[in-house]
C-alpha cells in the first residue's frame, strides 16, 4: 500500500466521515463521526456481526470503515446509541477487553513495535542494493561479505560520559586526555573494503565498494559538498561522508534484494521519515524535536525548521476517506512550523502554546536535508484530511499522521 496522501480519495468534506483509533494503552476504540448535517432520530450506528466494521446511516447516506481491532462479543451487531441533541460530530469509546486465548489484542500487537528495515541482521552476502528509481545495481551481491550495525547517534560523547578511561591504559584529567582514549568525539570509524556499516537511515561503504556511483561535487562557503547519484537516471542516492572518508548511502533512496530468488523492494519516503523521527526520539528519549532543514549555500544554517511533537508513536486507525478500508499503522504528529532557527521555538519565534510550551517537553533536534523536509511538511499536511475536521488542530498546532513500518512490512515491498 502506498503513503497517506496517496490513500486518500475525495477532494471535499464528505457528507459523513468515520475515523477511528485504537488506544492500546488504554484498550479503548475511539470512533469519531463528522456530519455536513445535524444527526437526528434516524442517524443509526451499528457495528457488524463479527465486531470489525462500523457502519453509520445518516440522511439517506451509510458510511463504513473497518475497525483497527475487532470489537469481542458483547458489542456485536449492536446500534450505538446517539446522543439525543442534535449535532454534526458524534464520537464514541468502546473498551476492549483482553480475553485469554482470544487472540483479540495478541493478533494486533505482533505486528507492533519499533521496526527499521535492512538493518545488519537482515543483510548477508548474497544481497543487492539498487536504485529506487530504475533499479540499476549499485551495489552487486557478494561485494559486501559482512554488515554491522553503526552504533547510535552521539556514541562518542556517550562512552566519554560513561568511562572516565579505558581499562589499563594511562589516563590524564587534562585537556587532551580524550585524544589518549581514543574514544573523544573526534573519534573516527574506520571504513573497511567488503563491510557495510547499517545505520536507521543510512548505509555505510568504502569508496571501492560503490565505483560505479556518480558524484557531483558543490562548493559552498563551508567547504565542498560531494552527492552521489545513480549512473543510470541520476536520481540523488546519498553523499560522500567526509567524516569517514565512505560513501553514505540514504535507505528511502534504495531498493534491497536479499537474494537472487527475491526482487529488490523499496518504501515510500513517509515511512522512512517516520522511522527517522521515532529513532530520534528514541535515541535521544525525547518526543518534542526541532526538525531543520539547512541552506544549500550554507550548510548548518537552518531556513527552514518545523517544532514536532511525536503525540502517539505507536497507533492504528481507520478512516473512511481512504481509497482502501485497511487499517494503518500512524504516528500522530503534532507540528508548527518555527520562524527562523530553532533556538526560536517558544521565544518569541511563534505563538505560546499555553501548557505545552517550551517547559513543558524536552526538545532535540534533528536535521534533514532541503526535499526531505518539504516532503515531511507536504505529508502532514496532506494526511490531516484522514483526521475529521475538528481533529485537525490542538491548540496552536497542526495535527497529522506518518505511516509507520511495521512486521509485516519487511517481507513485502512499497
Amino acid at each position: 500500500m502506498g503513503s497517506i496522501g496517496e490513500s486518500m480519495r475525495v477532494a471535499k468534506e464528505p457528507n459523513i466521515h468515520l475515523y477511528a483509533e485504537h488506544l492500546l494503552n488504554i484498550r479503548t476504540l475511539s470512533i469519531q463521526a463528522s456530519l455536513a448535517t445535524q444527526s437526528n432520530n434516524e442517524t443509526k450506528a451499528t457495528l457488524s456481526t463479527d465486531g470489525s466494521k462500523l457502519m453509520l446511516t445518516h440522511g439517506g447516506e451509510t458510511a463504513s470503515i473497518e475497525l483497527p481491532i475487532r470489537i469481542p462479543e458483547g458489542h456485536n451487531d449492536a446500534t450505538l446509541a446517539i446522543p439525543a441533541a442534535p449535532s454534526n460530530e458524534l464520537s464514541f469509546r468502546l473498551k476492549v477487553q483482553e480475553n485469554p486465548g482470544s487472540g483479540l489484542l495478541g493478533e494486533v500487537s505482533s505486528d507492533r513495535g519499533y521496526v527499521i528495515p535492512w538493518m545488519a541482521s537482515d543483510l548477508t552476502s548474497a544481497t543487492e542494493i539498487s536504485c529506487a528509481g530504475c533499479e540499476t545495481v549499485l551495489i552487486t551481491r557478494g561485494t559486501i561479505s559482512q554488515w554491522k550495525d553503526l552504533p547510535s547517534e552521539g556514541w562518542a560523547e556517550m562512552m566519554d560520559f560513561w568511562h572516565c578511561h579505558k581499562p589499563d591504559v594511562p589516563h590524564s584529567h587534562g585537556g587532551n586526555g580524550d585524544v589518549g582514549r581514543g574514544i573523544s568525539a573526534n573519534s573516527r570509524l574506520a571504513i573497511e573494503q567488503g563491510v557495510g556499516l547499517v545505520g536507521p537511515m543510512d548505509l555505510l561503504f568504502a569508496r571501492g565498494d560503490c565505483s560505479s556511483l556518480q558524484t557531483q561535487q558543490t562548493d559552498t562557503p563551508s567547504g565542498t559538498s560531494n552527492s552521489l547519484l545513480c549512473p543510470k537516471c541520476n536520481a540523488y542516492v546519498g553523499l560522500y561522508d567526509h567524516a569517514t572518508q565512505g560513501y553514505r548511502l540514504r535507505k528511502p533512496h534504495l531498493a534491497v534484494s536479499p537474494s537472487p530468488s527475491v526482487p529488490p523492494a523499496s518504501y515510500e519516503s513517509e515511512r522512512w521519515l517516520a522511522c527517522h523521527l521515532l529513532n530520534a526520539a528514541e535515541s535521544q528519549g525525547v518526543r518534542k524535536l526541532s526538525v531543520w532543514a539547512a541552506d544549500g549555500d550554507e550548510p548548518g544554517k537552518p531556513v527552514l525548521t518545523m517544532q514536532v511533537w511525536l503525540f502517539a508513536t505507536d497507533l492504528t486507525i481507520s478512516s473512511s476517506v481512504t481509497k482502501t478500508p485497511e487499517p494503518v499503522s500512524v504516528v500522530k504528529v503534532l507540528y508548527r512550523e518555527i520562524r527562523g532557527s530553532p533556538e526560536n521555538a517558544d521565544k518569541g519565534g511563534m505563538p505560546a502554546a499555553g501548557k505545552l510550551s517550551a517547559a513543558a517537553l524536552a526538545e532535540s533536534e534533528v536535521e534533514l536535508e532541503m526535499k526531505e523536509w518539504t516532503a515531511l511538511r507536504g505529508t502532514l499536511d496532506v494526511s490531516g484530511v484522514l483526521l475529521p475536521p475538528k481533529a485537525r488542530k490542538f491548540q496552536d498546532w497542526e495535527v497529522g499522521l506518518l505511516r509507520r513500518f511495521t512486521v509485516s512490512d519487511l517481507h513485502q515491498g512499497a
